[in-house]
């Protein structure tokens, strides 16, 4: 994950640390149990206009898009090599 992370310059991301919020990671993540969290936030200008009405704007999605995909499947094989 981290590599796909580092990989993504227009992106900025932390990794085990600390940042607003994370309500979700901390309270529902428990990865002495087995229990694993990611939280991931993405601000509308990555997909979308930013004023009404709003729309989505396949020019901007498709960089978060090249993203997105890889970092989704290291997950599911990450998933699957840990547990089957």
């Amino acid at each position: 994950m981290e590599q796909v992370c580092a990989a993504a310059k227009d992106y900025s991301h932390v990794l085990n640390g600390r940042f607003k919020g994370g309500h979700i990671t901390r309270h529902y993540g428990d990865p002495a149990n087995n229990i694993h969290a990611v939280q991931l936030e993405l601000a509308q200008s990555t997909y979308m206009e930013e004023f009404v009405p709003f729309h989505y704007r396949p020019d901007l999605a498709e960089p978060t898009r090249a993203v997105l995909k890889p970092l989704l499947e290291t997950f599911i094989a990450w998933g699957q090599e840990r547990f089957g």
